[in-house]
């Protein structure tokens, strides 16, 4: 495992939006492998059966498609509370989730979203093995 991933991560970037790009990108390779789609009515289900580091990535990498979709008001109603509990839990990263769970506004999100897109990335890279 760990092939493409592997690829992905070679052309790493500290531009907020390429890593937000490649997150993107291996979340959909994970759910195109997997063969989970949109209209699946298991989707949720089938994310959450998959290697807790895998759905961790999947899950907030979905949530961060949203956000880009429908703005982050929008978004703290989505999936909200799992993306926060995949951060403490799979992530290990209890006061990133805390500070995001008080950015009540975009503009407090916009600051952290950095943040974020770093510690999935460095995640995904210390998981790499696990990833297609």
């Amino acid at each position: 495992m760990g092939g493409l991933t592997h690829k992905l991560l070679q052309r790493r970037s500290e531009d907020a939006q390429e890593v937000h790009d490649t997150l993107q990108r291996i979340a959909l390779y994970v759910l195109q492998r997997e063969q989970i789609f949109d209209d699946s009515v298991l989707r949720d289900a089938r994310i959450a059966a998959l290697a807790p580091q895998v759905a961790a990535l999947v899950m907030i990498a979905e949530w961060l498609a949203y956000v880009e979709w429908e703005g982050y008001a929008s978004a703290r109603h989505m999936k909200f509370d799992s993306v926060l509990a995949q951060l403490s839990a799979a992530l290990q990263l209890p006061l990133l989730a805390e500070q995001l769970q008080q950015a009540v506004n975009v503009q407090q999100f916009e600051a952290l979203r950095p943040v974020l897109l770093q510690a999935l990335l460095a995640h995904v890279e210390r998981h790499v093995a696990m990833f297609p």
